[in-house]
Parts: structure tokens; sequence; C-alpha cells
């Protein structure tokens, strides 16, 4: 359930000095005379890894400057070249190296409009969903519970340019799991027949499909559930002095207690010996100074809690993973949780966290809604996201990197996670983007 521990090895200093000026042809000669020497088995898997990220890069980074340029011009007024060096430097607007020249990732527009949302030519109103989440913490705080049916239809198309007639394609669906806050599943329909669902406590569960080809194909499954989320009132007086150790080891290559972040958590937690009060600190470090940002797929990011702290940017589950390798190294519980954030205006993926203090149990802990939330000084909201959680979540995943069930042959689009779905020939991979797009669909939501 772990074959990418190779990431941890490090790259022979002339391949990384062609890899990081984006010289990805003469990089790829170079790691070739490489595997052709009496190297190590890590270092082999390790250097053919690197092959596929500097494709993954060439796809991601897309943008010249120019381009760039002009297309932040087209969305912001009064939008300057002075500017776009400005948010380069201050790391909203990403880009890399390829031959050279300076490119900027496909998604760098929607990391810079969030600074320059004020000045938008079209204006993106989330007035409603904002209004909502106040207004669900306010009754959960009130109430102390909220319980939501969901009903949703999730799937993947297969884009006809890249469909291999008359084969064998393998299709993994993500689908709701037995979750702390998930009762009442129930699989309504599915566009096939499917050959596998596993168990609803399985930790990346999935809907599997083994189909023909015909052209375009599309793999659906159609899911209902219900949400129940009790609100947790936190004292810090009432925390037990004896806790458990369960989920505080490290899971290579990502949970890795590293010097630099062994450092990081001495100086976040200091002389703090309360376990919920040091898991605090690391929700206020993290949700205070991680900027939200857009970021390459995690296949492509080698060490994913120190990219975070490194560069103090990252999206959902970047952050989340930070928060979970800093608190394992605190001592304090902590594990993955993901799937689709789901209310009545959107659907989309999401990745948050949960970590354990005796005597309240398991607590969630969402770092990019409560970075949000301290960003708009929302106080209540930066303090509900440390300890409780929306009703709005679609869990698929309670592990982060876990094998699916029937076993994936190739290297998934996101080894990591999975919140769109798989799919694979029996000879390759198929890649999410390149040669199928993702299907999420709001059937139904309501209060009960």
């Amino acid at each position: 359930m772990n074959r990418l521990k190779h990431l941890v090895a490090d790259l022979p200093e002339d391949v990384k000095k062609l890899v990081t000026y984006g010289d990805f042809k003469r990089a790829n000669k170079l790691i070739g005379i490489y595997m052709d020497r009496n190297i190590s088995i890590m270092l082999k898997e390790r250097l053919d890894f690197e092959r596929h990220r500097m494709e993954i890069l060439k796809k991601e980074y897309i943008y010249t400057y120019d381009d760039a340029l002009k297309m932040a011009q087209e969305k912001i007024k009064d939008f300057t070249k002075e500017e776009l060096d400005n948010l380069k430097d201050q790391r909203y607007a990403d880009w890399i190296y390829i031959d050279g020249k300076v490119m900027f990732h496909l998604m760098f527009l929607e990391n810079i409009s969030k600074v320059s949302k004020q000045r938008l030519i079209n204006q993106d109103n989330n007035d409603k969903r904002s209004m909502l989440l106040d207004e669900i913490v306010d009754d959960m705080i009130e109430k102390g519970e909220k319980r939501y049916f969901i009903h949703v239809k999730t799937g993947v198309k297969l884009k006809k340019e890249g469909s291999r007639i008359n084969e064998t394609v393998r299709v993994h669906l993500p689908i709701p799991q037995n979750a702390i806050q998930i009762r009442n599943i129930k699989i309504l329909n599915t566009s096939h027949k499917p050959k596998v669902i596993s168990l609803e406590t399985y930790p990346q569960r999935t809907i599997y499909f083994e189909e023909k080809v015909k052209g375009e194909d599309v793999f659906t499954v159609e899911y209902s559930y219900e949400n129940h989320v009790k609100y947790t009132e936190l004292d810090y007086e009432k925390v037990s002095d004896v806790q458990p150790k369960f989920y505080t080891e490290e899971w290579l290559p990502h949970i890795a207690f590293t010097p630099f972040l062994v450092d990081l958590a001495k100086e976040i937690v200091g002389n703090e010996t309360n376990p919920l009060r040091k898991a605090r600190k690391i929700y206020d470090y993290i949700t205070k100074n991680v900027q939200y940002s857009y970021v390459r797929p995690y296949v492509a990011i080698l060490s994913i809690p120190e990219y975070a702290a490194y560069n103090l940017k990252g999206d959902c589950g970047v952050q989340a993973l930070l928060f979970i390798t800093l608190c394992r190294i605190a001592g304090i519980p902590a594990r993955w949780q993901s799937g689709l954030y789901v209310n009545p205006y959107s659907i989309g993926c999401h990745d948050w966290a949960q970590f354990y203090v005796e005597p309240y149990g398991w607590l969630f802990a969402d770092l990019s809604f409560g970075g949000s939330a301290y960003r708009n000084n929302n106080g209540k909201r930066w303090n509900f996201y440390f300890g409780n959680l929306d009703p709005f979540r679609m869990v698929a995943n309670s592990a982060f990197q876990y094998e699916f069930l029937p076993k994936k042959n190739f290297l998934r689009s996101d080894p990591y996670d999975n919140q769109i779905g798989e799919v694979e020939y029996l000879d390759e991979a198929v890649y999410s983007g390149d040669e199928f797009e993702s299907i999420k669909e709001i059937i139904d939501i309501h209060e009960i």
C-alpha cells in the first residue's frame, strides 16, 4: 500500500539542475545514462518517477509571461506588469522554469483573483454560500447538531480522442463510506453493473467497473447519504492526562518527521503539554500563515507538508497534511478525511483533517475553511473549524495513500487521495484531464 517510498531519495545534482532549469529533454537523457549505471533500486525508482513528474509539470505550467499578463489584464481592472511581478514574488502567481523561461501554472489566474477580487471585471458572488455557513455555525452552536440529506451523481467521461474502442477499461469511482458523520448510505443507480463495491468501512471506498470501450463512455454512480454532525464545545481544562498513541507514526514519503518539520513543530508548540492546546497552536499557525493556493497535482509534489511549510501556501489537502504531520510530531493522533463538499449551491472536491484528544475522541480541523474565515475577520467561523465541521461533506477517504479494492495496476493520477475517480486500461494508466473528465451533479440536498 506504499509504493512511493523512493520519493525520500534525492536526485543526482546534475539531473536536479536540469529539472530546476526546466531542460526536461536533457534531464531525460541524463536519467537514461544513470539507469545504465550500477545504482540502487531506490534511486532507479526515483529517477523513473522524475520522468513521470516532468511530464506532469509540462502539462501544468502552460502560460508564458506575456500570456499570463494578458489574461490577468482581461480579468482584473488596471492590472499592470509590476503587479504580476509582485504577485509572483509574493507566491500568489505560481511558476517554474521550462527551457529557462518563466511559465505560469494553469490555475495562476484563479489564485491571483483571490487577492484582487474587488477589482474583478466579472464578480463571483459568494455571498449566499458565506451567509449559509454563518447560519449553519450559529445553529450548530445554539442547537448542538445539524443533519442533511444529500443525493448526488458522480462519475467520469472518457474523451473521444483517447478512447481505445473494444479494449477493456477499469474504472474506480469514490463513494461514501461509513465515517463518523455519515449514515444511511444508499447506492441508487449506476451506469454499468459494478464488479466490486468495497465495504462501507474501507479506507478509500470505491465502486469498480470493468467494461469494453465503445467510445466517449460515461461511468456514473448515483448515491444518497445523511450527514449528521454534532457540535463539540471544547474545554482545555477537561482534557485527560492520558492520551492514546495511535495515528502518531510516520507514513512515508509525505508524513515524514524531517528535521525541518520537527523543528517547526517545536517552535509552534513550545513548552505546551496540553494536547488540545498544542493542536490549536498548530491550527492557528497554519490558518494565519499558509495562504490558500491551487497547486500542481499532488503526485508532482515530492514532500507535501514541507511544500506547505517552506512556501507558506497550499490548497485544502496540502494544508491538512501539514496539520496532520505536525500533530503527529507533537504526539497528537491525526488522520485524513476527504471526498466532496456539497452544499445547496455547489459541489467540489475537498480535504480536511481529524485529530484525537481524550475525552472528546476524534475532532475535526478544516484548515482551508478556517484560514478563509481568519482572513475575512470571521472569528466565530475560524474558531468553529477547530474541532467542528459543517454538514456538507461526502467522505470517501479516511486514509491518505491507501490502495483501492480491487488494486489499481498502474500509478494513479492521484496516488494519495481519490475524489473524482481513476481509470486505466489493462496495459497503461489513463490520466485525468488528458483522457477523461469528471462528472459531479447535485440532485437533492435538504435539511432533515
